[in-house]
């Protein structure tokens, strides 16, 4: 059951605004307290102190992500959960074959992510609650002792508390609000409207999580197991508009291009690409395969250039950790652009990120799709050369 727009919308006017308010407050509370530290007037002091506390500010905001995705952790942990990853920013310590290894990644729009593995249980019954629940709260905690504390300490020391827990708390209740930021459903909306009313939208995202975990120890797709490997394959993709959907939809393209189904899975990312319910990044992502596959079949020039516009390559540019888009570049200057010097380069590349990506068997796919490539491009060469 599906939220009315106006609703939808209406909350993500107020989420919004919750989004700001930590940084209006921030800029408020900088300049009063500027003024606090000086009996006379000294403007050339005050602007010092408000950039000290502002510059505190942005860097309490990146602790606060810490403690974001570390309250995700700890209450995931309690209801059962297990540890899979943990990023911030693109450093990713992930639990690989038994051992805690750093990787690197990165999320458009995200500062961290904790993911986890959901318990042995059927997906609408899956406890979520907690795990998402868990950072929101742990920035709104720890921004309230610090506030606390403020009240019992003078001068600077308050001055950083009450600025720690200005972003915290801010941070906490932008983030437990529900609300979709741009599209994409926070933690309060999937713990208080989605997945008490949609258990699809549980389903897949207990899905995706357990196929990401299943998916970053695994050497190929081969090797996940069977029945998760079956539900990703014929789950219901009718909801694009949900992140977790879109996202399953993307898991079930890798598992058959690794399968050598390109058709099949190129019809995905075409699907994905034309809704007008897809949200931006996964219309993105789908363009990059569909400008792969264009490459390896007729290799129409139009197409290519007309998919390669100037978003597209910003959002490549963003995501350059993907192994994924290593190998897109490699086809690209090596089939299209016929550079076999910078193919190299991207191969190179290509090899670097598949041995850095936190998932394991989306590394091998990419690093046995660049080899296709090679012999695509090989064989053309002699076609032509005969």
């Amino acid at each position: 059951m599906k939220t009315p727009q106006i609703i939808d919308k209406i909350l993500s006017i107020i989420g919004y605004i919750l989004s700001f308010l930590p940084y209006i407050a921030l800029g408020g509370y900088a300049a009063s307290a500027a003024t606090g530290y000086f009996e006379e007037e000294n403007i050339g002091g005050e602007l010092i102190i408000m950039g000290i506390l502002v510059f505190l500010g942005v860097l309490f905001l990146y602790a606060h992500i810490i403690i974001h995705e570390g309250g995700h952790l700890v209450m995931g942990l309690l209801s059962g959960w297990k540890y899979s990853s943990f990023r911030v920013g693109n450093l990713t310590l992930v639990k690989q074959d038994g051992k805690m290894k750093w990787k690197k990644t990165t999320v458009a729009g995200t500062g961290g992510q904790c993911l986890m593995i959901p318990p042995e249980c059927e997906p609408e019954k899956c406890p979520f609650f907690l795990y998402l629940l868990g950072g929101g709260l742990f920035n709104i905690v720890t921004g309230c002792i610090a506030l606390l504390i403020a009240f019992y300490v003078h001068s600077i020391a308050a001055s950083v508390l009450t600025v720690f827990a200005i972003i915290g708390i801010g941070l906490g209740l932008s983030n437990l609000f529900p609300a979709k930021m741009g599209g994409t459903m926070n933690d309060g909306y999937q713990i208080f409207i989605e997945f008490p009313r949609n258990k699809e939208s549980k389903k897949y995202n207990y899905l995706l999580l357990s196929s990401h975990a299943a998916l970053t120890n695994a050497e190929t797709t081969k090797d996940i197991p069977e029945k998760l490997r079956n539900a990703v394959l014929s789950a219901d993709y009718s909801d694009l508009s949900d992140t977790g959907c879109a996202n399953l939809y993307c898991v079930k393209a890798s598992l058959l291009q690794d399968d050598g189904r390109y058709e099949e899975c190129r019809e995905i990312y075409q699907h994905i690409a034309d809704s007008s319910d897809t949200l931006e990044i996964f219309k993105n992502e789908a363009k990059c395969e569909l400008m792969y596959f264009e490459i390896m079949d007729e290799c129409n020039a139009e197409k290519i250039d007309a998919l390669y516009d100037k978003k597209l390559a910003e959002y490549i540019k963003v995501t350059a950790l993907y192994p994924s888009r290593k190998r897109l570049m490699y086809a690209y200057y090596l089939i299209y652009k016929k550079d076999e010097a910078k193919a190299e380069e991207e191969y190179n590349a290509l090899i670097k990120a598949a041995q850095t990506h936190p998932v394991k068997a989306e590394g091998a796919i990419d690093l046995k799709e660049a080899e296709r490539v090679k012999k695509h491009y090989e064989n053309r060469r002699n076609q032509q050369e005969a």
